[in-house]
């Protein structure tokens, strides 16, 4: 099938209930430079970029972050550069997880994904307490203020998401090693996990809402 115009493309991207997709002219761009990206640089096809990639996670997250603009999810924290990656991590994980790890869905370090930083798991981690918020976040997010993104405070949020997970990992492994058990687990499944939590109880998570940022990145 072919998608020519942005109209066509906001009738399918618009919600259950009719509504049209926020920054739906960004969204379009990024749909439509990311086919052209694909025709003039990968032969028309993003099996290219996955072969290239070698079965290495981090050199198709290179492939995708210097050739696809949309996927460039990063803020300046501090004066240092910190790189999320949500969407083109998840990228990653969905092709090794429908291709059941075979054939291009194969990566040799597939565990070195980090958990894909948005708004949902954070509000999750707090609602569980392995995050807490300070008072001054803790306003922002009652007063349903808008978080700019790249501003501090929400790169705060998703790096600590990012900690948080990776400690949850650690925990696991330890508890297993202390009932003389091993174990396999991974941030991106801790995420899917706690994201599949969320949904289930959302009358728990909802007494402290989610951070509102507008963007294209996740």
């Amino acid at each position: 099938a072919v998608v020519s115009t942005q109209s066509t493309g906001a009738t399918i991207l618009r919600s259950d209930t009719g509504g049209e997709i926020p920054l739906l002219e960004e969204r379009w761009k990024a749909v439509t430079t990311a086919g052209h990206t694909l025709v003039t640089k990968f032969f028309g096809s993003f099996s290219v970029c996955v072969s290239r990639a070698e079965k290495d996670v981090h050199k198709l997250l290179d492939i995708i972050v210097d050739n696809f603009d949309s996927y460039r999810d990063m803020c300046l924290y501090h004066g240092r550069t910190v790189s999320f990656l949500k969407r083109a991590q998840i990228l990653v994980s969905d092709i090794w997880t429908c291709l059941d790890g075979r054939g291009l869905g194969e990566f040799h370090n597939i565990d070195q994904l980090t958990m894909f930083a948005d708004y949902r798991v954070p509000q999750a981690l707090v609602a569980l307490n392995v995050l807490r918020y300070n008072e001054e976040v803790r306003e922002v997010l009652k007063g349903r203020e808008a978080m700019p993104q790249g501003s501090e405070m929400e790169c705060e949020i998703r790096g600590m998401s990012i900690v948080a997970c990776d400690e949850l990992c650690e925990r696991v492994r330890e508890v297993a090693r202390e009932r003389g058990e091993e174990v396999v687990v991974s941030a991106p499944v801790v995420d899917y996990c706690i994201w599949l939590w969320a949904r289930e109880n959302r009358d728990l998570i909802e007494e402290l809402p989610f951070h509102r940022t507008r963007t294209i990145y996740y």
